[in-house]
């Protein structure tokens, strides 16, 4: 497996760390308040509890507190990861993001790509929030690049189509062999399941729109584009469950 180049991209409201170890993606926001000692002890009820709820739901909206001290969250496993790693996921989540985040009203956190976390004091519920975002990509190259993206570009077209669908709950994923790289292409949309089909539809564009800005899709062979509320990825290798033997 190829070795994954990290682009932080930094805004004034928020920033981006990557962290290689367990290809976790967070986003702490610089712009959020200095949490006083009641929401800081909010956060931390709320978090355990989207991990408990999240574990045994696979998705999961809760509020804490009251009045200024009130905060909001949102736990969701991808929809194509199983009971047991969708609890390890949302359990490490909950432990990295009050590490990683400790000081920070607004956070979210992508754990392994198989679960998101997210926590604010301002209601995020149903909304897409574009400003602050996160993307990885292969180094390795199609042998032609054209034909490659005009490949990808149809089978993501179908994988998003597939993931507005309530029924799906945020979740698009196929696959599509391209003659002209003689490689599989690989891709997975998920969306978090308080998003309406039009919201989610309006994230995964703009997460879309950002591969051939940051990703540039024309050369590189995989590339992720991870937000708060989305996520949007393709390889040439399986990645998303159950994997090609």
């Amino acid at each position: 497996m190829a070795l994954f180049r990290f682009i932080f991209l930094l805004f004034l409201s928020s920033c981006i760390f990557a962290v290689l170890a367990d290809v976790s993606v967070e986003n702490c926001s610089d712009n959020s308040t200095i949490p006083t000692a009641q929401m800081s002890a909010n956060i931390d009820s709320l978090v355990a509890e989207l991990a408990s709820s999240t574990s045994q739901n696979r998705f999961s909206i809760a509020t804490y507190g009251k009045g200024t001290d009130k905060v909001y969250g949102l736990g969701q496993c991808r929809g194509d990861v199983n009971s047991t790693d969708c609890t390890n996921c949302i359990q490490d989540a909950a432990k990295n993001i009050r590490t990683n985040c400790q000081n920070q009203t607004d956070a979210w956190l992508w754990q392994n790509d198989n679960c998101i976390l997210r926590f604010d004091d301002d209601q995020f519920f149903g909304k897409v929030d574009p400003s602050s975002f996160a993307n990885l990509y292969n180094n390795d190259h199609p042998q032609h690049p054209s034909a490659f993206k005009k490949q990808l570009d149809a089978l993501i077209s179908k994988v998003s189509s597939e993931a507005v669908v309530p029924a799906n709950e945020g979740l698009g994923r196929g696959k599509s062999f391209s003659v002209a790289s003689n490689a599989t292409i690989y891709a997975l949309t998920q969306c978090t399941r308080d998003l309406s089909r039009r919201s989610c539809s309006d994230c995964l564009n703009i997460a879309i729109g950002n591969f051939s800005k940051f990703c540039n899709n024309e050369k590189t062979v995989g590339c992720r584009v991870l937000y708060g509320s989305c996520y949007v990825r393709y390889e040439i290798y399986p990645f998303y469950y159950p994997l090609d033997s």
